[in-house]
């Protein structure tokens, strides 16, 4: 049978790390939704296809979530009596999720600084961040 798309071809996509846990993605060996053999981008150590994000991203997205100051999910909250193994898990999906919006804040800060253009209604003095 052909492949759909190629263990080399896979492995050549392949940029950054896994949103879940921060680990090496590598082309897994899989079949597609009509059941043709082929190869996702995915993480051994978490069992799951991942697309990846730059390490950078992804250190942002944890410490967001490890410090507490993001949530992506209302609904991954962490009930008394929880395995560790249960915990983890929340503890990926929210930092996978926080990739996402840290991928974009990020690109939209890039291009807001391409632009130089501030808001006619910001009120930054020169200099600052804005951040309190």
């Amino acid at each position: 049978m052909k492949y759909m798309i190629t263990e080399t071809e896979c492995r050549n996509g392949i940029s950054g790390v896994c949103s879940r846990c921060g680990g090496e993605l590598s082309p897994m060996d899989t079949v597609d939704n009509s059941g043709n053999p082929t190869f996702w981008c995915g993480c051994k150590e978490c069992c799951c296809f991942d697309n990846g994000v730059s390490a950078h991203v992804y250190n942002i997205a944890r410490r967001l979530v490890v410090e507490q100051l993001f949530y992506r999910y209302s609904f991954y909250k962490d009930e008394p009596g929880e395995t560790a193994e249960m915990k983890e898990y929340h503890q990926k999906q929210q930092i996978s999720g926080a990739c996402d919006i840290v991928r974009k804040v990020l690109w939209l800060a890039e291009e807001e600084t391409e632009k130089n253009v501030l808001s006619p209604h910001a009120k930054i003095a020169p200099g600052s961040t804005g951040v309190r």
